[in-house]
């Protein structure tokens, strides 16, 4: 790995570290371009310790400015964040462009109203109705031409776990939005860190799950691999190259460099 667009920082409240301790960390490890895409802000979702207040994004900004200025010519530092995607929202995500270099998608949360009363983790869909509810949210999100790349895309096995008909359903319609759009699917190293899951066919990764990317690998989608590191010493640690070593292996029609014009192209 020489790229890393999925860095996150401090301010989300369960990361460790300012923008240029992962800078000096990704200059050390020979990285060309670290992207941040810390957790966006949002008055809407209210799970607080998890991303950065409203009030915190001009100081996350000028963070990174900050260690982009220190860091010269030695690597490329680009400012994005990490975004839900929830209709009739389009002002939140137009001013979070404006803000920033690039957003890319994580569904956290999926709702069945426009209210965010009623918020259910992305963690823990565990019904057949939820992850078609959280296929539903990403093929939304694919559509709405904001976003760079999709984060976790097959998170909804974390919580559902079993490799059935429908997972493998809500796979299928996530890769046919995703290739007609010409959308980006991260493989997200961070859930090598999570511990394996208990499935009827054995204990298996919550995400990546090999299921869903052999599925990914039917279409003609970009993937890129990215660390999700929530502590410097994470970005590209002995895990992650495991799980490079793992993705590699798959076959899967690999990107490193990402055009941020990518978005206009669609």
């Amino acid at each position: 790995m020489k790229t890393n667009y999925h860095t996150h920082h401090e301010l989300c409240g369960h990361a460790d570290g300012k923008a240029w301790d992962y800078v000096e960390e990704a200059i050390k490890q020979g990285f060309k371009v670290l992207g941040f895409s810390d957790h966006a802000p949002s008055n809407d979702i209210k799970d607080y310790g998890v991303r950065m207040k409203m009030d915190e994004l001009d100081t996350y900004i000028e963070d990174i400015k900050s260690a982009k200025h220190r860091a010269g010519e030695k690597i490329e530092i680009l400012t994005g964040l990490e975004v839900e995607y929830f209709p009739n929202n389009e002002e939140y995500y137009e001013f979070l462009k404006e803000k920033t270099d690039y957003l890319i998608h994580g569904q956290h949360y999926i709702s069945y109203d426009e209210k965010f009363d009623h918020l259910i983790s992305g963690f823990g869909l565990n019904t057949k109705e939820e992850i078609i509810k959280y296929a539903d949210f990403l093929e939304q999100a694919i559509y709405s031409d904001h976003f760079l790349m999709l984060a976790h895309p097959d998170l909804y096995m974390f919580g559902y776990k079993e490799w059935d008909e429908t997972s493998k359903q809500v796979a299928h319609r996530i890769c046919k939005a995703a290739e007609s759009k010409n959308m980006i699917l991260e493989y997200n190293s961070n859930g090598y860190r999570r511990r394996k899951q208990k499935t009827t066919d054995g204990m298996k990764n919550a995400y990546p799950r090999k299921e869903f990317w052999e599925v990914v690998k039917t279409y003609n989608i970009r993937t890129v691999i990215n660390s999700d590191c929530h502590t410097p010493e994470f970005l590209y640690d002995d895990v992650i190259k495991e799980a490079e070593e793992d993705y590699l292996k798959l076959g899967l029609k690999t990107i490193e460099f990402i055009d941020l014009n990518d978005i206009k192209k669609r």
